[in-house]
């Protein structure tokens, strides 16, 4: 059955097709794309929303593209009576049909929000370019362009995504934005299959998988990363999460972003000085971001932080002691770390970072404790550089300049200069 859109002026824009895509306001019509995207096995997807003014990201058109068709899904259409957009999340959660999207963040995101679960079969062709020879993160426009030698139309990132109707450059510019997901899609997994001793497939599923694991966790423990919650005492750490806590509940009842209920640095002050009246809490440099009603649910928040017993506080981060590495040390590992890359044709700024290199010198100043192995010697990163950072640390590597025209001009050690 074809899937046609409605004719309301209210509608994503007027006249029906654009740019080649279908435009869909109706819930019957999502459902049977749904049914159609579960018999296909694979669909590319990618979201227009926006973020600045409520809780959630406000969604505010779906792009799907099929391996023939393209559509666009108005989530705000009045001709929907509900669940505009479930099928297509619901969809996006199972294992058996393959979402390609480009940079993965938002649109898992969104699944794990309306589905509770995690895309079920996801590929990243931002992720896939990295493990293919390109750096990252590579823009999509910029990766069209590089593989396929097509172009993108301009940039709509400064449009009104919640006016309808919808401009034909703006629905011409969400549907380019899926129009070749499936395209890079298959011509990545072909290349990467052709090289099965790299085992980039396996890599690319690693990644993806490890990424989505910290996108379930992230809104659970955000409190953590808050500029200052490491130098917090476990007690302070205790008050903070339940601050954070109430922060969460509150901008979910208001529908607002929580930073317009309390900034992160007020947070942090109020968690380190622990206040038990209102004259303590008034006394806190930005309480006045709090309104005067919320006082006593943050005076609350940190009195059930100072009940909780001290077997039952949240521990401290791990900490190596040691002075900071040198300078030169790490900008050493940098050069053998890109060396690495390099050689298995991956961007060393996918594969590890300066703090990360930073870590891995403290971590052998200090014995090389088995139970913070850091990041750079784990998994497919391990893989790829663990024994050249490792031999470097031990003394055991040279580098030199091999070839200063070529994409790969240091050499390392031992180690060929190309995978």
């Amino acid at each position: 059955m074809p899937l046609s859109p409605s004719d309301s002026d209210r509608g994503l824009v007027a006249g029906g097709l654009v740019a080649g895509a279908q435009l869909l306001d109706r819930h019957e019509d999502v459902a049977a794309l749904a049914d159609r995207i579960r018999d296909d096995g694979i669909m590319g997807l990618d979201t227009e929303f926006v973020g600045e003014r409520t809780y959630q990201p406000q969604l505010c058109l779906l792009q799907v593209s099929t391996r023939d068709e393209i559509y666009l899904i108005d989530p705000l259409s009045e001709h929907i009576q509900k669940a505009p957009d479930q099928p297509i999340w619901d969809a996006m959660a199972s294992p058996s049909v393959r979402t390609v999207v480009h940079s993965l963040d938002h649109e898992a995101q969104f699944c794990l929000q309306r589905t509770g679960k995690t895309p079920g079969d996801l590929f990243d062709v931002q992720l896939a370019a990295a493990f293919s020879g390109h750096y990252y993160p590579i823009a999509y426009d910029k990766l069209v362009g590089r593989e396929l030698r097509r172009g993108v139309g301009p940039s709509q990132s400064r449009t009104n995504w919640l006016q309808r109707p919808l401009t034909s450059a703006q629905c011409r510019y969400a549907a380019d934005d899926v129009r070749w997901l499936i395209r890079l899609h298959d011509r990545f997994l072909s290349r990467m299959s052709d090289d099965p001793q790299q085992r980039r497939v396996d890599w690319l599923r690693e990644e993806t998988e490890a990424r989505l694991s910290r996108l379930s966790t992230r809104e659970t423990d955000r409190w953590r990363r808050l500029s200052g919650a490491n130098k917090l005492s476990p007690r302070s750490l205790a008050a903070l999460r339940e601050l954070s806590s109430w922060r969460e509940s509150e901008a979910n009842t208001r529908n607002v972003p929580f930073r317009r209920v309390a900034s992160d640095g007020l947070l942090v002050a109020i968690a380190s000085s622990r206040p038990t009246s209102a004259a303590e809490l008034s006394s806190v440099r930005g309480i006045k971001q709090i309104k005067q009603e919320h006082l006593p649910d943050v005076l609350g928040a940190v009195a059930a932080a100072l009940a909780i017993p001290e077997d039952e506080l949240p521990a401290r981060p791990a900490r190596h002691h040691g002075g900071k590495p040198s300078r030169m040390v790490v900008l050493f590992l940098e050069s053998v770390l890109a060396a690495a890359c390099a050689r298995h044709q991956i961007d060393s700024e996918l594969v590890g970072t300066s703090s990360q290199l930073r870590a891995l010198v403290s971590w052998n100043e200090n014995g090389r404790p088995a139970g913070l192995t850091p990041q750079l010697l784990k998994g497919w990163r391990g893989e790829v550089c663990a024994e050249p950072l490792l031999d470097a640390l031990e003394g055991r590597i040279s580098l030199r300049i091999n070839d200063p025209l070529s994409a790969n001009p240091l050499a390392v050690g031992g180690l060929p200069t190309s995978g």
